[in-house]
């Protein structure tokens, strides 16, 4: 669970008003207006803020000081023991732990600006390590995290200290900035005014840009914002309570979570979670394209308690292509999503291979309303005598994803497969 609570103890303001005491130049922005600001995964690395080119491609975690680091020098941890501890207790809260060195430094793992500082005692109140960063590097690797490699110089041109939990920044060559993911303090209990010094200290004797952005969140998309965009599309939208609906049932673990199609299945387990092609929805949103990615979401979507699939239907050649979502995701036809690298046999191939399961429906589409359901683990189960579009929204939390971006694209969705544009926004009673 990603929580901000402890962010609120140092307000924005607060942080503001210590940047330009430094001399630094800081504003506030929202996240809805940062159109780069993207979800974190668990796949993705526990990198340093450094703004550089890496040579892995997981850029999708949170973005901390030195990677694991962070934590060791926030917490006075300086032995090689400590550090293996820190890289465990960070793949336990369901991220990738990481260092990071470049391609011009000697030894490499001294490429980090932020380890060179602190062992050499220029972090203010915090001790030097007791190994150099080729120890640091070995022991990191040995508990199971990963080194990077960045490349070129720092052309950083702006520092990001993001307050929105469960987000983050890619690095962006071009564009290169600082990301401090600052949000991570919550979930390390760490002394947030020590870390964000740490931060501003190292950003100055790096001579990188005294000027500060502070992303924080926008206010949370409601079932009222909603109806208001789907009735600017067009659609016919009304909020619902629960107890209207008589056909919510409780989700269970032995539950398909699957497409939101209504037709018949030749499966039985039909209380799982409702979303956008099965297990693809998670891929749409977080723009994994490849087979390794997406055979990571099966697995993830295992660990979090539901069964991940997908489908085809009775008459589609070949049979997978049957999944109306999977055909607008290959043909590039989802705004803002990129398609994906392989063919809907070889997708079902791999979330089988996986240790998913793949469904088949039959019949024609005849849905009649797309019920969105915003009832923590409830579902709708298919109905051939009446079908409707289940889309499950709840699901969003529990995968971290873009909800604004989900809806979209089940809203395009449904008017590119003609269904019908009638809405059951359905919310907790």
């Amino acid at each position: 669970e990603i929580t901000n609570k402890p962010i609120n103890m140092v307000s924005a303001e607060d942080i503001v008003g210590v940047l330009e005491g430094r001399g630094w130049e800081a504003e506030i922005v929202e996240e809805s207006k940062v159109p780069t600001l993207i979800k974190t995964s668990p796949h993705g690395l526990m990198k340093c803020v450094d703004g550089r080119p890496s040579d892995h491609p997981a850029m999708d975690g949170p973005k901390t000081l030195g990677g694991v680091y962070a934590i060791a020098t926030n917490r006075g941890v300086t032995d090689l023991d400590g550090l293996k501890k820190i890289v465990e207790e960070v793949k336990n809260k369901g991220f990738v732990p990481s260092v990071h060195g470049d391609d011009h430094a000697h030894p490499a793992p001294m490429g980090c600006g932020f380890f060179k500082l602190w062992s050499q005692g220029k972090l203010e109140g915090i001790p030097p390590p007791k190994f150099d960063s080729e120890e640091g590097q070995t022991a990191v690797l040995e508990a199971g995290g990963v080194y990077e490699q960045l490349s070129g110089a720092h052309e950083e041109k702006v520092v990001y200290i993001n307050l929105v939990p469960g987000t983050t920044f890619a690095p962006n060559g071009d564009d290169q900035a600082f990301v401090v993911d600052a949000w991570i303090a919550g979930k390390y209990n760490l002394d947030i005014p020590k870390y964000l010094v740490s931060a501003a200290s190292t950003v100055e004797q790096l001579g990188g840009p005294l000027k500060a952005k502070l992303i924080i969140p926008s206010d949370p998309l409601t079932p009222e914002d909603v109806v208001g965009v789907l009735k600017g599309r067009g659609w016919e939208a009304e909020i619902v309570k629960e107890s209207q609906v008589s056909a919510l049932i409780a989700t269970s673990s032995n539950g398909l979570m699957k497409c939101v199609d209504g037709r018949p299945s030749d499966h039985p387990a039909m209380d799982g979670p409702k979303s956008l092609g099965g297990v693809y929805a998670i891929a749409t949103n977080r723009g994994v394209t490849d087979i390794d990615g997406l055979k990571k979401i099966v697995e993830e979507v295992k660990q979090s308690g539901s069964i991940p699939s997908c489908h085809g239907d009775e008459h589609a050649h070949p049979a997978p292509m049957g999944c109306g979502f999977f055909k607008l995701w290959s043909l590039g036809k989802l705004d803002g999503i990129p398609p994906p690298k392989f063919d809907s046999e070889e997708g079902k191939a791999a979330i089988i291979e996986a240790g998913g399961v793949y469904e088949c429906l039959s019949g024609s589409h005849e849905e009649k309303v797309v019920y969105i359901n915003f009832v923590p683990e409830t579902t709708i189960a298919p109905n051939g005598d009446d079908q409707a579009f289940v889309v499950d929204a709840w699901i969003t939390a529990n995968y971290n994803l873009d909800v604004p971006k989900y809806l979209v694209a089940a809203a395009s969705t449904v008017e590119q497969l003609k269904g019908p544009l009638k809405a059951k926004l359905i919310v907790p009673n």
